[in-house]
C-alpha cells in the first residue's frame, strides 16, 4: 500500500471519528423545557412558564395576620447566545406586583453537570385603599445568583440555587404622609432547590421550594418595612413550561 493510500484511509477514518464524536458531543444539545435548570439554549429562542407560589408570614411577627395569598409567576426566557440568556419574570398579587429582569450565564460541564451565575433587578410595587386607609409603596433591589444542576439517568433535573438581595431604594407613603430611603444595604439570602420533569404532551412540570431569610421582602410591605433581624419565609413554587 503506498504512502498516498494510507494517507487517503487516514484522512476518512479520522473524518469518521471526528463526525461520531461530534454526533456524541452534540446528542445533549436536544431540548430540555426548563426555565430554572441551567441550561443553554442551543435552538429555542424563548421559554415560558405560568405558575404559582406560596409563600406563609411567621406567626411571631405577624401575630394573626398571616398571607397565605398565592401570587402568579409568569416567566419568559429569552435567548442572547446558547450560553447567555435574558431572565425575564412577572410575579403578580392584587395588593403587591413584583417585575424582575437580568442577565445569566449557563456553562455545562458534561451531560449531567451545569452552572450559572447571573444577577437580576427588581422593581416592585404595592397599593392598599380601603376605608380610612390609603397606603401605597415601591422600590428597587438587586438579586446577584449562582445554580448547579444535575440530570439524572431518569431525565429529573434537579437544581439547587443560591441568591443574595441588595435592597436599592425604597419609597411608601400613607395619605399625605410620605417616606423615602436610598440606602443600599444587604437584605439577605434564598436557597431554592427545584425539580423539573416531563409533564404531558411535552409540557414540563418545575416544583420548587425556597426558604428566604431576609430582613425586607417585598411581599410584607403593607405589615411592615423593615426588621432588626432576618426573618424566614418558606415559599412553594408550581409553574407549567410551556
Amino acid at each position: 500500500m503506498t504512502l498516498t493510500k494510507r494517507l487517503l484511509i487516514g484522512c476518512c477514518i479520522s473524518l469518521s471519528l471526528t463526525c461520531a464524536l461530534q454526533a456524541q458531543d452534540t446528542s445533549f444539545y436536544a431540548k430540555h423545557a426548563t426555565v430554572l435548570f441551567p441550561y443553554p439554549m442551543y435552538r429555542e429562542q424563548w421559554r415560558t412558564s405560568i405558575g404559582l407560589t406560596l409563600l406563609t408570614t411567621p406567626q411571631d411577627i405577624t401575630e394573626e395576620v398571616r398571607l397565605r395569598i398565592p401570587c402568579g409567576d409568569f416567566r419568559a426566557i429569552r435567548r442572547i447566545t446558547p450560553n447567555l440568556i435574558s431572565d425575564n419574570r412577572i410575579m403578580f398579587q392584587f395588593l403587591q406586583n413584583h417585575l424582575s429582569t437580568g442577565l445569566h450565564y449557563l456553562h455545562p460541564f458534561n451531560k449531567q453537570w451545569y452552572m450559572s451565575a447571573g444577577a437580576d433587578a427588581g422593581y416592585w410595587f404595592g397599593f392598599l385603599r380601603i376605608t380610612g386607609f390609603d397606603s401605597r409603596a415601591s422600590g428597587w433591589l438587586a438579586y446577584p445568583n449562582i445554580a448547579i444542576g444535575y440530570i439524572t439517568k431518569n431525565k429529573l433535573l434537579i437544581t439547587a440555587r443560591a441568591q443574595a438581595s441588595f435592597n436599592l431604594y425604597y419609597q411608601a407613603a400613607n395619605g399625605e404622609s410620605k417616606f423615602s430611603s436610598s440606602t443600599n444595604y444587604y437584605n439577605g439570602e434564598t436557597f431554592t432547590l427545584s425539580l423539573e420533569q416531563p409533564f404531558y404532551n411535552r409540557r414540563h412540570l418545575a416544583l420548587a421550594l425556597s426558604a428566604i431569610n431576609n430582613y425586607f421582602y417585598w411581599q410584607t410591605w403593607s405589615l411592615f418595612y423593615k426588621t432588626d433581624r432576618k426573618i424566614f419565609y418558606p415559599q412553594i413554587t408550581v409553574a407549567l413550561i410551556l
